[in-house]
């Protein structure tokens, strides 16, 4: 995941809780491990492990529950 380090510092374990499409909640665990070229702020990037699905998740709002720093 891709953050502003100013936000959040890198090798931070997060939970990213997410509304799915379909109502549901889905839960990602992550690792603060890059800064992104346009990651300023509170907004963050989540890696996907294909195209198709970075392109279906697109943007959205989503909560951040900082685990261990």
């Amino acid at each position: 995941m891709a953050v502003d380090t100013d936000v959040i510092a890198l090798g931070t374990a997060l939970d990213i809780r997410i509304e799915n499409n379909e109502g549901t909640t889905e839960i990602i665990h992550a690792v603060a491990a890059d800064t992104g070229g346009s990651i300023r702020g509170k907004r963050i990037d989540v890696l996907m492990a294909t195209e198709a699905e970075a392109i279906e998740f697109g943007r959205r709002d989503v909560q951040v529950r900082i685990i261990k720093r």
